[in-house]
């Protein structure tokens, strides 16, 4: 892959543009069609406000990446530090740029705040613990509500925000479990209250997304077909619940399932 565009990190970049265009579509429903361009300027905002968060990431540590990741582009020479902070500050930049032209204020603002919150979250947050997996899960969260920011129907994606960021910060707490032996630069959650702990708010987060799951179709905003899908959400979300505790990989794999079954849900909920 070309050092450039495996800088940008295209699969995280492709999953944010998708959950753009998913809560464009939970926001205004089948009419999606008359407003591609309006979404389309969405989506090359989130990759903007993503690709500086991910080229910030690679040039801050560098140096670690150097032991850990002596393949990634900064580390192995292919592309600079200087190279790498040009395209960070330049894709921080745009993504106010192209809102502020494009949509409207309150889009900028969300756009502004996620720029603050991954600035802060690479120079401070990632070494907070906790604090730190609750920023990056607010992030993730914004993604979905962005689609009725837009749109200015921010209360047909609020729950969507609220699910995405609950679910994620389960993860977050898992996948820290997971690699406490690794993580020697960072006190993470797990590490400084235990794996036991940490899982134990991994439950909670779990629960509390189950339960929530079911508040868009109760609220009248999605039908019964996203009832359905929903429920083989949660229950991929249960399985999740289960196995974290006995394997931490395996939490984490059926967390990924869970959040991919829940992009489907919410796919599901807007069409129908």
């Amino acid at each position: 892959m070309n050092s450039t565009l495996r800088l940008f990190r295209p699969v995280n970049a492709v999953m944010a543009v998708l959950g753009t265009f998913i809560s464009s579509l939970v926001a205004i429903g089948t009419s999606i069609e008359s407003h591609i361009e309006l979404i389309a300027i969405a989506s090359l905002v989130v990759f903007f406000v993503l690709t500086g968060g991910n080229v910030m990431n690679d040039v801050l540590d560098s140096e670690t990446d150097k032991v850990n990741h002596p393949e990634r582009p900064i580390p192995s020479g292919k592309i600079s530090r200087g190279q790498g902070k040009a395209i960070y500050v330049s894709s921080f930049a745009l993504s106010v740029i192209v809102a502020f032209i494009f949509l409207n204020i309150f889009a900028v603002l969300v756009v502004i705040m996620a720029d603050i919150l991954l600035i802060v979250y690479e120079t401070k947050g990632k070494y907070m613990g906790l604090p730190g997996n609750i920023i990056i899960s607010l992030l993730i969260g914004a993604i979905f509500l962005f689609g009725g920011i837009i749109f200015l129907k921010p209360e047909r994606t609020i729950l969507l925000m609220a699910l995405a960021s609950m679910s994620n910060l389960s993860r977050e707490l898992i996948k820290d479990v997971e690699d406490m032996k690794g993580d020697m630069d960072r006190m993470t959650f797990p590490k400084k209250y235990g794996a036991k702990a940490a899982l134990n708010l991994s439950s909670a987060m779990i629960v509390s997304t189950i339960l929530v799951s079911f508040l868009p179709y109760l609220a009248g905003l999605f039908t019964y077909p996203y009832l359905l899908a929903v429920s083989v959400c949660d229950l991929s979300f249960g399985l999740t619940l289960i196995f974290q505790y006995k394997n931490a990989r395996q939490g984490q794999n059926f967390s990924k399932i869970s959040m991919v079954l829940g992009l489907i849900s919410f796919t599901v909920g807007g069409i129908f």
